[in-house]
């Protein structure tokens, strides 16, 4: 599957709140993600389910209402629930709609629960007037067995990227670790290796839950582009300008890919010296990926 936008942030807003969920779409996150999984009482599913349905319908309606209106990037994603069979085929059934591009699919368990979804897709996106593959798949990776089998998921059908799910993989592991400390290192790599040998989009960071602690905020979202993580998920648009700040590149970086490029392009693409430094395949092939997160189409 071919890579997934480079979105920056994910911002979650609870199904069963609608307010919320009005709010989210206008706070200019590159995506969307209406709940229906953990901020939803078990008692609101069924409603909220019918909410986030309704908000779906609406954004095909009246293009308007989407996140970010006018932005190439923005994307409106649901997390479905996940019970003891798999991701919750239901929730997937009543907000597929041509609003909709991305599915977030919680406590992923195995490349087979991929498969059912990715599988009730084709027959949903067919019914509903879609286009084939519309609707992505985000898998969340949050269990030590979820993260060993991350070459698998990764290469399961429609999947876009894996998501990290820091705390619930720290409860699973038994460690009394930070999201951002040594105890994570180990799952975040094989997360990023198993994205890039399964040529999907880079994995997703999770969530930074302390509201008040921009410095922690940007310190864990730099740490992890650093490690070759891009995007991550936040509870609060207040937390979007560091998010968006962190994972786009700075003019500096721009310039010189650039530069790499321009050269490329004038002495071709065998290994030659640009400023003392030797330009490569590795070396234009990043440069690319970069200038390409905000120019779509560039060389």
């Amino acid at each position: 599957m071919a890579e997934a936008p480079p979105i920056r942030s994910y911002l979650y807003a609870p199904g069963s709140n609608p307010r919320v969920m009005e709010k989210a779409l206008a706070a200019g996150a590159d995506a969307v993600i209406l709940d229906l999984e953990d901020s939803v009482a078990p008692e609101d599913k069924l409603a909220a389910r019918g909410q986030v349905a309704a908000v779906v319908a609406r954004a095909s309606a009246d293009p308007a209402s989407r996140p970010g209106s006018g932005s190439a990037t923005a994307e409106l994603h649901v997390r479905v629930n996940h019970g003891p069979e798999g991701p919750d085929l239901d929730d997937v059934a009543a907000v597929t709609a041509p609003g909709l591009t991305g599915l977030r699919l919680p406590k992923i368990g195995s490349a087979e629960e991929v498969a059912a979804v990715a599988e009730a897709l084709d027959s949903l996106e067919d019914i509903g007037g879609m286009a084939p593959g519309a609707v992505r798949l985000y898998l969340s990776i949050e269990t030590a067995a979820a993260a060993l089998a991350a070459t698998e998921l990764a290469a399961a059908p429609r999947v876009a990227r894996l998501v990290f799910g820091a705390t619930d993989f720290l409860a699973d592991i038994g460690s009394p670790g930070t999201v951002d400390g040594p105890a994570t290192a180990l799952a975040r790599g094989l997360l990023v290796l198993a994205s890039r040998a399964a040529g999907i989009g880079a994995p997703v960071d999770c969530v930074h839950t302390a509201l008040d602690d921009e410095e922690g905020l940007r310190r864990g979202a730099a740490a992890a582009r650093e490690l070759g993580f891009f995007g991550k998920s936040v509870i609060h648009p207040r937390q979007i300008p560091v998010v968006h700040e962190v994972f786009t590149p700075s003019a500096d970086e721009l310039a010189a890919a650039r530069r790499v490029l321009d050269h490329v392009a004038t002495h071709g693409a065998g290994a030659t010296r640009l400023d003392g430094e030797l330009i490569d395949a590795a070396v234009v092939a990043r440069a690319r990926r970069l200038v390409a997160m905000t120019e779509p189409g560039a060389r």
